[in-house]
């Protein structure tokens, strides 16, 4: 009989422990997917920051373009400077505009269609995967836009320095074949120290662009999914 009643106790025991482990459980669940839903809100609130930046960098790379560039034009009086370059320069800087804009314009579409789903515990790690795919997709079309406006300026500017320096070396008839190596070495310098500063400056405004509004709420997201994945589930 005392053995009974020993078994009885312990299935008891057993009973309880199981149970406080799934609520511990459910509990925890409940704890993971507020914090999605905190990151989920804040990333869709960096999404509206992310556009306004965006927005204005083109606003006033427009006005600089459209207002200061016609100024410093007449005053500089470049010849190279004709109609049709200029009309190719915009085109292709317009180009770029459009391909930031259509990159962020499909990452909020696709993160909104998975943001509005209904979250519960029952469907956190679909969620939680939705949001991480939707996040390293744009993470990998943002450093393309990234590269290609980078290789824009690298031509933009190197074009822009050579004519320059072609229209110096006729403008005072210099004589390019007795310039000495040290000179020659100061050309380049110049050319590769100021293009290194501009297509630095540039990697590192997108660089923090990206990992300011989005990168560190990537590496939360995915910490949750491992805390989620990791948690022990009752039996």
């Amino acid at each position: 009989m005392e053995l009974d009643d020993l078994k009885s106790a312990w299935n008891k025991i057993s009973s309880e422990h199981e149970k406080s482990q799934n609520i511990t459980e459910n509990e925890f669940k409940i704890i993971l997917k507020k914090r999605t839903v905190d990151i989920s809100d804040k990333i869709r609130r960096n999404i509206r920051i992310g556009m306004g930046i965006i927005l204005g960098w083109v606003s006033l790379n427009f006005a600089i373009d459209f207002l200061l560039t016609p100024i410093m034009e007449k005053q500089l009086d470049k010849p190279y400077l004709t109609d049709e370059l200029m009309f190719w320069s915009f085109l292709l800087e317009a180009l770029n505009y459009l391909l930031i804009f259509s990159a962020i314009i499909i990452f909020w579409i696709r993160y909104n269609k998975i943001e509005h789903e209904n979250i519960d515990t029952s469907n956190l790690r679909n969620k939680l995967k939705g949001l991480i795919s939707v996040l390293d997709s744009y993470r990998k079309i943002f450093y393309i836009v990234m590269a290609v406006i980078i290789i824009y300026l690298i031509i933009s500017f190197s074009s822009g320095f050579f004519m320059e320096y072609n229209y110096q070396v006729n403008q005072y008839r210099l004589d390019i074949k007795n310039l000495s190596m040290i000179k020659w070495a100061i050309i380049i310098f110049t050319f590769l120290f100021t293009l290194g500063i501009f297509v630095a400056i540039y990697y590192l405004l997108f660089n923090l662009f990206f990992k300011r509004l989005y990168g560190r709420y990537l590496k939360q997201l995915k910490l949750t999914l491992k805390e989620l994945e990791e948690a022990p589930t009752g039996n």
